[in-house]
């Protein structure tokens, strides 16, 4: 039955009371709930929020009840005017995974495009740290704009891999039956993968488990192998995407923050940033955590993003347990409502990594870790796999190598939204992607591809080269072509990083591949000087090096991870 917009207001008023036990004030406009008051904390906000958007005729929520402890969003201060008078037919605000994919994808095209972005790097918020899964479909709710992207991106990962010669591993999600009542239950996954057009998975017997995750305990006589969950490194794809977006013509402007957009008779005009302004006529809003910021800057704000952190554990390649996405029937109920409750997964460079949790927080810049995230990871997945591979060497705290934490940009709708402004002529909106964000990166780029050929048919680029060829790996080479290799370039003689094996060749390629960088993570994802397992502690010095010299910058410039996370201080001598 559909309410009138008094009715819903009311009725989303008294939801939200009886499961808060708090009042918020609730007005509607063009199905857009805003809800405010003054609430006790900051996760009966967040219920509040969710209450509302469970509403079919709810466009969006804009939550903004005050709550103790709130921060007031402080947009940055300008600091140039370097970028001023520079003209874009296509600015892109975000250089994660998403905005450098759709730039990508909009290089086919006879369109000069721009993608700016606030950090130092590239894929440094989300992007750096999900957990590197291409997801099946099968994990995602079924109607969704989210299940479509991921249905339809999943596939496309095999040509995008390939064209921009980034690893991918199809490792597949392993299910096990611990028991014959657990057996029976394959059926139902199969069903629901084809509902969610899946690819049918495979049952398999003792036999052919064995084949694919070997020493599983004895109990397990059969599994289901979903087998299009993939794992790839969204850093080394990010900057491929960026690196064959920037050879068709896109460029790319860091450390740059949109603080304003400027409109006339209801159509973009340009894009005011922390270093000038710059002219366009086309905003594609991919800002992730802040997007709902860009677009009331724009003029159509109809969503607020919540931040959800998770945290992830990441382990020794000395520890490698698992070939598979492991899963059990047990850890089917631990996820939530809007999390599917992480997992054992492993990377493609063969760590093992427990993770994420969720957890609604205040701040959007939240990526603190805690011992207490730390304890719930280990204890919630360490008996799982002692128990699934007690023939195994079992899961060891002191293996833990690095421990990270990233917020996903969720919604109140907890949905995806792509799609042109109704309002603002020129905006495209690209937010509340949060996971499967990654699996759907192809689709998503495709379908903001298609809404800009249909409202601007723009000329295709003759001269599109979908083709990226990465730099030269040392690790990967044999003997004899790290011969010739160190022969024509003396510099991949020389081992920087002990744990991954990186040679100072490699570091030094990185610098002329296009980005700038400036900072140790900028390597650390390019290279994967500093991944292993000290972290950096015997590479750092001859890293900050590195950088110092090839972008000819002062050593107490150079940062950790941008802004001010300087390593040193001053000179002693």
């Amino acid at each position: 039955m559909s309410l009138n917009k008094k009715e819903l207001s009311r009725t989303i008023q008294d939801e939200i009371e009886k499961e808060t036990g708090e009042k918020a004030t609730v007005s509607i406009e063009d199905s857009v709930v805003r809800l405010n008051g003054q609430f006790p904390s900051n996760q009966s906000v967040v219920d509040a929020g969710h209450i509302a958007a469970e509403f079919e005729q709810v466009r969006g929520v804009l939550n903004e009840i005050d709550y103790p402890g709130k921060k007031p969003f402080v947009p940055p201060q300008k600091v140039s005017d370097e970028l001023a008078g520079k003209e874009f037919d296509v600015v892109i605000v975000g250089g994660g995974i998403i905005g450098v994919a759709i730039a990508r994808e909009l290089s086919q095209f006879n369109l000069s495009t721009a993608v700016i972005e606030r950090h130092d790097d590239l894929g440094t918020d989300q992007t750096a740290h999900s957990n590197a899964m291409i997801h099946p479909a099968v994990v995602t709710k079924s109607g969704t704009l989210k299940w479509e992207m991921n249905y339809r991106g999943n596939p496309m990962y095999d040509e995008v891999a390939s064209q921009l010669d980034v690893d991918l591993k199809r490792v597949g999600t392993l299910v096990v039956a611990e028991n014959p009542d657990e057996e029976l239950l394959f059926s139902y996954i199969e069903k629901m993968s084809i509902k969610h057009k899946d690819p049918a998975p495979k049952e398999l017997d003792r036999e052919e488990l064995d084949r694919i995750e070997p020493r599983l305990a004895p109990n397990i006589r059969k599994g289901l192998l979903i087998r299009n969950t993939g794992i790839i490194s969204p850093f080394e794809l990010t900057i491929a995407y960026a690196e064959n977006a920037m050879a068709n013509g896109v460029q790319f402007f860091v450390n740059t923050s949109v603080i304003g957009v400027q409109t006339e008779e209801g159509s973009i005009k340009a894009v005011d940033t922390t270093r000038g302004t710059i002219r366009t006529h086309i905003l594609i809003n991919a800002a992730g955590l802040y997007a709902d910021r860009i677009a009331e800057f724009a003029g159509d704000r109809f969503f607020t993003i919540h931040p959800r952190k998770g945290e992830t554990i990441i382990f020794d390649k000395s520890y490698q347990p698992v070939r598979t996405v492991l899963a059990s029937f047990s850890m089917a109920g631990e996820g939530s409502k809007y999390s599917k409750g992480g997992g054992i997964i492993p990377t493609i460079d063969g760590n093992l990594q427990f993770g994420p949790t969720a957890e609604e927080v205040c701040d959007r810049e939240d990526v603190s870790t805690t011992f207490a995230g730390l304890e719930v990871l280990f204890d919630k997945f360490a008996p799982v796999l002692e128990r699934l591979k007690p023939h195994y060497e079992k899961p060891d705290k002191s293996k833990i190598i690095t421990h990270f934490a990233g917020c996903r940009a969720a919604t109140y709708k907890e949905d995806f939204i792509i799609e042109p402004s109704n309002k603002v002529k020129g905006l495209v909106h690209v937010a509340g992607i949060q996971s499967p964000g990654l699996a759907s990166a192809p689709a998503i780029a495709e379908r903001v591809r298609e809404i800009i050929v249909q409202e601007w048919h723009p000329a295709e680029n003759a001269h599109f080269e979908p083709r990226r060829k990465r730099g030269k790996r040392f690790t990967e080479l044999d003997q004899k072509e790290r011969e010739e290799l160190i022969r024509i370039n003396p510099l991949y003689g020389h081992i920087v990083c002990r744990c991954e094996n990186v040679s100072e060749g490699e570091i030094v390629d990185a610098f002329h591949r296009g980005i700038p960088i400036k900072s140790i993570d900028a390597i650390k994802r390019r290279a994967r000087a500093g991944m292993g397992r000290c972290q950096g502690g015997f590479c750092m010095p001859r890293v900050l090096e590195i950088i110092s010299g090839e972008a000819n910058i002062e050593k107490e410039l150079v940062t950790k991870s941008g802004g001010k996370s300087f390593i040193l201080s001053e000179r002693t001598k």
